[in-house]
């Protein structure tokens, strides 16, 4: 499993919404500033984040970018399926293919392979934007749309449990 740049950089650019939106519109061009992105490149994705109901524009002088629901409810592997496509595309030519017999260690990095990427694929719908601004300590979302789940995330994470990402990997 390989997240391409469009991946990489659509995580980017709804970390920062989520970060510097606090519920309001964030321009495009100020996400590509801060993160260092072509805004070109930027208005592609949020084109497929817009159509796919993620976001939404606010036209205006103090126009920009929302996110439609909590940071809470908008999960990594959605954001990656909706920008990276070749990121759940598993399906992978086998050149050897129409040889009848695999052998034994074939099978069985197969096998491996193939639930590896099940873990992996299963990991990115459970981490949402705003398990990453708490692990982060981003303070995102205080005066934003998730603020019990943020609050309850640091809760946990000050009694010494882990919430979001880091409890996933148990």
């Amino acid at each position: 499993m390989k997240i391409s740049a469009r991946g990489r950089y659509s995580m980017q650019a709804l970390f920062d919404l989520a970060h510097h939106s606090h519920g309001e519109p964030v321009p495009l061009h100020q996400i590509a500033e801060r993160q260092k992105l072509s805004l070109p490149f930027l208005e592609q994705i949020f084109h497929k984040l817009k159509k796919a109901g993620v976001v939404k524009s606010v036209r205006g002088p103090k126009g920009g970018y929302v996110l439609t629901r909590p940071c809470s409810q908008v999960s990594v592997g959605e954001i990656l399926r909706l920008t990276d496509a070749s990121l759940y595309a598993v399906a992978k030519n086998n050149p050897e293919e129409g040889r009848q017999v695999l052998l034994e260690d074939e099978r069985m990095s197969e096998l491996l392979w193939r639930h590896l990427e099940e873990h992996l694929t299963t990991f990115l719908e459970k981490v949402n934007i705003a398990d990453l601004c708490t692990e982060t300590k981003s303070d995102t979302c205080p005066v934003c749309t998730c603020p019990e789940y943020v609050s309850e995330a640091k809760s946990s994470m000050m009694n010494g449990k882990h919430k979001g990402c880091a409890a996933l990997m148990n």
